[in-house]
């Protein structure tokens, strides 16, 4: 298959575990496909080192990241001294499974910093792991909750591994074309911030970018914040890994997937038949479609989510819209185009 020749030396070399733990939250953010008053899972917590486990004896590669997360694991709503306990001996029972499968390892807690029980939190820092959070300026706060957001940024600053941006059409647009201070204020203090790109779901209709939106964001942050991630790495880096690692997830059920396990229940609007575990016919498709082999930007591009350009009624543009973003890129450093 295209995907196994073309693929096997883009693919990172660090694999990413994403652990929903539970789906509740107290925010409501307009493109998370979760269950924001489901409380199942809360209470079993440790239940989910057996499936990762089962994922630990046939992992290939060395080095795994753990990225922890709900819902929101640190709401005020259901953080107590017994939850914090229970994150705590979890986090010591991956330690302890990587000991016994020979891997090296780190530990994400994934939160959106929105939580006033800050002492909780920092017991559980103190036991090891960092931060990653979010920062959406549409979708995502209202006044108050941004503003506890903030100051819990600034708190913690020395923890938060990353800051993502999801990629919605709303926010890329926002971001390509209003002035966002709090975005500028993060950019220049120096926080590690990457776009993360939207998976399409029931709201895609809303929610999904174009391709002129992404290229509108990429031309915007090659200009103003080359720094973001990917873009960075376009501008710096030869060869690059492919954005997509091919994430191994737990749900709050134990259920063992890949991404594409979230849209089993209506593959109405994907061209693909998307599999709970397997990534080679989106992969193959996307490789096809633009004709990657071919392509003189292909070992520095990180391509994207396959999930998104699956998507049946995704507006494109005539030609790659991260092949014109390198074009871009490589006028503004006088570059010659290639081919």
């Amino acid at each position: 298959m295209l995907n196994k020749f073309l693929l096997r030396n883009k693919r990172d070399r660090q694999q990413e575990y994403t652990i929903h733990l539970f789906e509740f939250c107290n925010l409501n953010c307009s493109f998370c496909w979760q269950d924001h008053s489901n409380i199942n899972g809360v209470d079993s917590i440790l239940e989910k080192l057996q499936p990762i486990e089962e994922f630990l004896k046939t992992e290939e590669r060395q080095h795994v990241v753990f990225n922890v997360m709900g819902g929101e694991i640190f709401a005020d709503a259901i953080l107590n001294e017994k939850l914090t306990q229970d994150y705590i001996d979890f986090a010591e029972g991956i330690s302890k499974l990587c000991l016994q499968y020979d891997k090296q390892f780190c530990i994400n807690w994934v939160t959106n910093l929105v939580f006033s029980k800050t002492d909780l939190v920092d017991k559980i820092l103190r036991k090891g792991g960092f931060l990653v959070t979010s920062y959406d300026p549409r979708g995502r706060f209202d006044k108050k909750s941004k503003e506890v957001f903030l100051k819990n940024l600034y708190r913690y600053k020395d923890y938060v591994e990353g800051v993502g941006i999801v990629l919605t059409k709303q926010n890329s647009n926002f971001l390509s074309h209003q002035v966002d201070e709090t975005f500028q204020k993060m950019y220049d203090d120096g926080f590690y911030i990457y776009a993360d790109y939207y998976m399409p779901d029931e709201n895609a209709k809303h929610q999904a970018p174009t391709d002129q939106d992404l290229l509108d964001f990429f031309k915007k942050a090659i200009d103003v914040w080359p720094k973001i991630h990917p873009i960075a790495d376009w501008i710096e880096h030869e060869e690059n890994f492919i954005s997509c690692r091919t994430s191994k997830l737990v749900l709050d059920d134990g259920t063992m997937c890949f991404c594409g396990n979230l849209v089993q229940k209506d593959q109405s609007m994907y061209s693909s038949n998307i599999q709970p575990m397997n990534n080679d016919d989106i992969e193959n498709r996307f490789l096809e479609k633009y004709d990657c082999a071919s392509c003189e930007f292909f070992k520095r591009c990180t391509l994207g989510c396959f999930m998104q350009h699956d998507y049946k009624w995704r507006e494109e543009l005539p030609e790659c819209v991260y092949k014109l973003a390198f074009r871009y890129i490589d006028m503004k450093n006088g570059v010659i185009a290639r081919g």
